[in-house]
């Protein structure tokens, strides 16, 4: 397994994997017409902004193995004067869950916001009904501070969106990979 920085010639597996992971864990969520028409392009609209003209907090880290990628993840360090880095996106194809791709990449944006920046937090969003990832988060040490409605995409409800947060990036640093 590589982890390295994304670079735009990623563009294409990044908003492929962004787009199958919300078809695979949001169903039922967001609607059926965007997940099945509009996500991929959408995705892709987004990555090649994010990827052409990064801000100078953004991160992005991508895990492949044998020209295939497996992960990503996208975060912005001290996006929050109250929370401190944001991780935006964390998605590990469903090959490869369970092989530490997750717990390695945040590993990773642990070790560069605590390199790079002062605030020591680090937090992301969630959805309450997005089991799966809500343990995965708590198994490496995040604890539930905030609940926030959201609407998603092609849908007229809106969801919970919780706030899951690590008060210190040395709860991610000594996580093993």
């Amino acid at each position: 397994m590589q982890y390295r920085l994304a670079a735009l010639d990623d563009l294409d597996n990044l908003a492929e994997l962004h787009a199958q992971s919300w078809r695979d864990s949001y169903r039922g969520i967001f609607s059926d017409s965007y997940l099945d028409d509009e996500v991929w392009d959408e995705r892709k609209t987004a990555w090649t902004k994010q990827l052409s003209a990064p801000k100078p907090n953004q991160r992005v880290v991508v895990a492949t193995e044998n020209g295939q990628m497996l992960g990503f993840i996208s975060a912005f360090g001290d996006q929050s004067a109250k929370w401190g880095t944001f991780i935006d996106n964390l998605h590990v194809a469903k090959a490869a869950q369970g092989r530490g791709v997750g717990k390695q990449l945040m590993h990773l944006i642990a070790r560069w916001a605590n390199d790079c920046f002062e605030h020591q937090g680090i937090y992301l969003e969630v959805l309450e009904d997005n089991l799966s990832a809500r343990n995965f988060y708590q198994r490496l040490g995040a604890s539930h501070r905030q609940t926030n409605l959201w609407l998603p995409p092609g849908s007229d409800v809106q969801v919970n969106d919780l706030i899951y947060a690590w008060k210190h990036h040395q709860q991610l640093l000594q996580v093993d990979s």
